[in-house]
């Protein structure tokens, strides 16, 4: 090989290593984020709650059926009490009915209205009442409203998911994260909620008497979560199937279906006022 040919093949190899890119190691995936409940996002919130049921009943051959209906707007303060948050809690506006083939009831709830409820709520989601406000008899008869905060919230995995793993709290309840979507540029990382309980015990409604029953619920739901905000929206799709033997107050076995869908939405933030508290 000639001289002028080796440097010409020197100057190509020359040429062919420097257009190779060096090697960069593949990017990193963000580890999955950690939903928590915190006071920053509470304090100031406010939640549309609407919901629709169908109740079906039967006893002695008899059958009924009752539609209820709920929509309200709650307003929460929240504090930080340690690791957990301090909630109050009170009804803005509050209506609701019940409609049977003899009557249809639309209770006055005048008197729950700005009503305190207050508790600690964990940072994944368990409540511990403190108090309650009390619920006029007519109020109770179609809507279990001093059970409100404890089933406002939904539990939150213990745990950070990615995208399709799932998490169970070992006692009927089970998440699962399915792929984020976005509003106004932010993600909304979201969650498949379900979850199946059953009681021995079992409650008419409108009365706080707990009866031997089998009564078995059912739920399926979606979570929509913001990185900042916190809770955006829950939806939910209830089923509670209940069995009453005779005995006590009933006379015969009463059977009843309740399949209810309710949807929970987070409004506008507002801390002005404090709403006033009911007697």
């Amino acid at each position: 090989m000639t001289a002028a040919r080796r440097v010409a093949v020197s100057a190509l190899l020359a040429l062919a290593r420097s257009s190779v890119a060096p090697a960069t190691a593949p990017a990193q995936e963000p580890p999955p984020p950690t939903l928590r409940y915190t006071a920053a996002q509470l304090d100031c919130a406010s939640f549309v709650e609407h919901s629709r049921s169908r109740l079906d009943a039967e006893t002695g051959g008899r059958r009924r059926r009752e539609t209820l209906t709920r929509s309200g707007v709650l307003r929460v303060r929240a504090l930080a009490a340690g690791d957990s948050v301090a909630l109050e809690a009170w009804y803005d506006s509050l209506a609701l009915s019940r409609e049977s083939p003899e009557v249809t009831l639309r209770p006055d709830t005048d008197g729950l209205i700005g009503g305190r409820f207050r508790g600690t709520l964990s940072p994944d989601g368990r409540y511990s009442e403190t108090t309650r406000p009390f619920v006029p008899d007519g109020v109770a008869e179609v809507a279990d409203v001093g059970r409100t905060l404890e089933d406002l919230l939904p539990r939150l995995p213990s745990k950070p998911l990615a995208v399709g793993e799932q998490w169970t709290d070992g006692a009927g309840l089970e998440l699962h994260r399915i792929a984020d979507s976005t509003a106004r540029g932010r993600p909304i990382r979201r969650l498949l909620l379900r979850s199946r309980v059953q009681t021995d015990t079992a409650a008419i409604r409108g009365d706080t008497v707990q009866l031997p029953a089998t009564e078995v619920t059912t739920e399926e739901g979606e979570v929509d979560w913001d990185a900042e905000r916190g809770l955006l929206r829950r939806t939910r799709h209830i089923v509670t199937e209940t069995l009453v033997p005779a005995g006590g107050p009933l006379k015969l076995p009463l059977r009843s279906r309740m399949e209810q869908q309710a949807d929970l939405i987070r409004g506008a933030r507002a801390c002005e006022g404090a709403g006033r508290e009911s007697k």
